[in-house]
């Protein structure tokens, strides 16, 4: 196993090196792989959307069908609905590669197994999304459970944080004396 340390350099008034572990290659390859997997949903968000867009004829540079065109035309409908899916996705893909990356360093299996689950539940989210049975993208929510790996990923970007600023030991005494211990 190949390992990488960081250090900074004295005038930046850090103590070098940082004091968190060093890079474990092997391990951290899964959250490498977990981000690029996101990359590749991304792909594919947008060659659905694509798709749509064909079959309903919206023309480029128009975002969307209006509301009215969607209220006439299920293909219209269904294309927004791509479109709006693959949106929320860019919308919320910086916030969890940051986290992922950042958690990864403390946390690489439960970083990379919860980018694994986020990825997923973006591909149920825009499946439901894309349901023609389903009015006002009510079957989006068949992937909202993509917020709990997200939520998992910023708690643990938190303590890694909290950790390479080394306040995580007097943070941890403080959440367990709230527990007695």
């Amino acid at each position: 196993m190949s390992t990488l340390s960081l250090s900074v350099p004295p005038e930046y008034g850090y103590p070098s090196p940082l004091s968190f572990p060093p890079f474990k290659t092997d391990i951290h390859s899964y959250v490498l792989l977990s981000a690029t997997l996101s990359s590749c949903v991304n792909y594919w968000h947008a060659t659905q959307t694509g798709k749509y867009r064909t079959a309903a004829k919206v023309p480029y540079p128009n975002a969307y069908a209006t509301a009215q065109e969607a209220k006439e035309s299920k293909e219209k409908y269904l294309f927004n609905c791509a479109q709006r899916s693959h949106t929320n996705f860019l919308e919320h893909q910086p916030q969890f590669l940051l986290s992922l990356l950042v958690s990864g360093l403390k946390f690489p299996l439960f970083s990379a197994t919860m980018g694994l689950l986020w990825d997923i539940a973006r591909v149920h989210y825009a499946n439901g999304y894309l349901r023609p049975d389903k009015t006002n993208g009510a079957g989006r929510r068949a992937g909202f459970w993509f917020y709990g790996p997200q939520l998992g990923l910023l708690i643990g970007s938190v303590v890694t944080g909290l950790t390479m600023t080394g306040l995580g030991g007097w943070v941890e005494s403080q959440v367990l004396g709230l527990f007695g211990r």
